[in-house]
C-alpha cells in the first residue's frame, strides 16, 4: 500500500483560554461547523523522544487518520517541521489497540534514522478536541476544547500562519484578539505535555 507524506513548517500563535472567553471568540467570528478529533501520543518508557523535542501522534478523525512526528527545526526557531503519514481508520484503530505506529511511512523512516527503537513506543497520553476553524487573511484561526482522561478539560486559541499570512500583520490582529476580549497573555503548556499529565493521573 501506497502511502503519501507531507512536510510541512508550522509557525503558529497560541493562549489558553476560560471557557467564557472561548465563548466570547467563538461567536464573534463565522467559524466552520466543529470536528472531533482523537489524538494517542507516543513515546518510549525511557523518554526518548521528549528528550529530542519531538512529538510523536496517532490522530483519529471520523472517517480517517494520520500520524505525525513534529520535529524542531535544526536552527532552534521554535518552529516544528511536521511529518506524516496518512492512515486508514481501522488501520489506526488497530496500531492503537497494540500502542504501535505504522512503521513503513515516513515517520517511521524518521524514527529509525534517529535510532528510537520502535517496538519500544507505547501510548503516554490521551486528548479528545472539538476542533472550531475560522480561515482568515491573518492566518486559520483555531479553537480547541480538549478533554482529557481524567475527564478534565481547557480551552485554547490558536492563530497558525500560512506565508502569506505573514504578511497580514497576523502578530498584531491576534494580540488585538486578546486584547478585545481583556484575555491576558498565558504561557501555553504544550498539548502533549498536558494530555500527558492527564493520563498519568488518571493510571
Amino acid at each position: 500500500m501506497v502511502m503519501e507524506m507531507s512536510k510541512e513548517l508550522e509557525v503558529e500563535y497560541k493562549n489558553l483560554l476560560t471557557r467564557s472567553e472561548f465563548t466570547a471568540i467563538l461567536k464573534a467570528y463565522d467559524f466552520q461547523a466543529p470536528f472531533t478529533q482523537e489524538n494517542h501520543y507516543f513515546d518510549t518508557p525511557s523518554a526518548s523522544l521528549k528528550h529530542l523535542g519531538i512529538g510523536l501522534r496517532i490522530r483519529q478523525f471520523q472517517t480517517r487518520a494520520e500520524q505525525t512526528m513534529k520535529v524542531p527545526t535544526a536552527n532552534d526557531d521554535h518552529h516544528l517541521i511536521e511529518v506524516t503519514d496518512p492512515l486508514a481508520l481501522v488501520q489506526s484503530q488497530q496500531l492503537v489497540a497494540h500502542q504501535q505506529i505504522w512503521p513503513d511511512g515516513s515517520v517511521g523512516q524518521r524514527l529509525i534514522d534517529l535510532k528510537i527503537p520502535i517496538d519500544a513506543l507505547t501510548i503516554i497520553g490521551l486528548a479528545k478536541t472539538k476542533r472550531y476553524l475560522w480561515p482568515s487573511k491573518y492566518g486559520l484561526l483555531t479553537l480547541d476544547q480538549t478533554s482529557y482522561q481524567d475527564q478534565t478539560e481547557d480551552f485554547e486559541c490558536e492563530l497558525e500562519l500560512t506565508p502569506a499570512a505573514v504578511a497580514e500583520n497576523s502578530e498584531t490582529f491576534f494580540m488585538d484578539l486578546l486584547d478585545k476580549y481583556a484575555i491576558p497573555t498565558r504561557p501555553v503548556i504544550n498539548k502533549v505535555v498536558r494530555a500527558i499529565s492527564h493520563f498519568q493521573e488518571s493510571h
